[in-house]
């Protein structure tokens, strides 16, 4: 599938600005969905504010006459940093109909260090998932000409707005099929101690966007994810308290416990092709 990787109209600076400079004490979750058809006389459309405080989130709608129809889930979930876009039209021609929705995330996970951590840097690893389908034949609104629009990103809500404070990825899903990427990198974050008021804090937000479908199916409802290897020792919880848990970083020694254990089944198997050798040469 290509990607086109074009600012769909929120920028890192309008992020910084929407969710602001301190904490919340829970999530933000919002949405929109709006669907247009009959030439206009059946629509529906229906808004949670995406600045709702709230730790999960649920939106749908479905609307048809005059041979069209359109639907709309979306959805929102704090403690796994996830959220996702269903939408599906018909009836492109008499009475079609075109389905717009959008869904939008942010939060402020607290990460804990283990006691005694010295103050310093400390880069994490992170990851930002996206995973769906757009149904062979679909047809978006001839004036968007792409289906999905989409945002993640994680930064040291201390920090700047730029690397290494910042991870991030942006773009727009413009052709039918599946996709499925994950981005990785690295954020670095400040520990200024336990005493500091300063928390070691990542500022996370997720945003799907679907601009216009006339035909078909675009399904992103299952993941749209941000997570973090958190290393030895460190937890992380969402700004309302809710537990965090990430794959763990994996440790060198399992790379070398695996190294070695291929070579013991290389070993095994040589062993084994060198015996039945000597009996068949001992038979003969």
């Amino acid at each position: 599938m290509k990607l086109h990787r074009t600012l769909f109209g929120f920028t890192l600076a309008t992020i910084a600005t929407f969710v602001g400079n301190q904490a919340n004490a829970t999530a933000t979750l919002g949405g929109v969905v709006s669907l247009v058809g009959g030439s206009g006389t059946c629509n529906y459309s229906q808004l949670v504010p995406l600045n709702t405080q709230q730790d999960t989130f649920v939106l749908s709608g479905a609307n048809g006459c005059l041979g069209g129809m359109a639907s709309v889930d979306l959805h929102g979930e704090a403690a796994t940093g996830k959220v996702g876009l269903r939408a599906a039209s018909s009836g492109n021609g008499l009475g079609s109909f075109q389905a717009a929705a959008q869904v939008y995330y942010s939060d402020h996970w607290l990460i804990t260090p283990p006691a005694g951590l010295a103050n310093g840097t400390y880069s994490i690893p992170v990851s930002l998932t996206l995973e769906g389908n757009i149904s062979p034949g679909a047809l978006n609104g001839f004036q968007f000409n792409r289906f999905l629009d989409y945002g993640m990103s994680v930064r040291d809500l201390y920090g700047g707005l730029a690397a290494p404070s910042l991870f991030s990825t942006y773009g727009s899903i413009a052709t039918t099929g599946a996709f499925s990427q994950t981005f990785n990198g690295n954020v670095s974050f400040n520990y200024y101690g336990p005493g500091s008021g300063l928390p070691m804090t990542a500022e996370v937000v997720a945003n799907l966007s679907l601009p216009g479908l006339n035909e078909g199916v675009v399904d992103f409802y299952n993941t749209a994810s941000i997570s973090m290897q958190l290393p030895s020792g460190f937890t992380a919880k969402t700004s309302s308290g809710l537990a965090l848990v990430f794959p763990p970083v994996p440790e060198p020694r399992t790379n070398a416990m695996m190294i070695a254990g291929l070579g013991l089944v290389a070993w095994r198997a040589r062993r084994q092709r060198a015996s039945c050798e000597d009996i068949n040469k001992q038979s003969t």
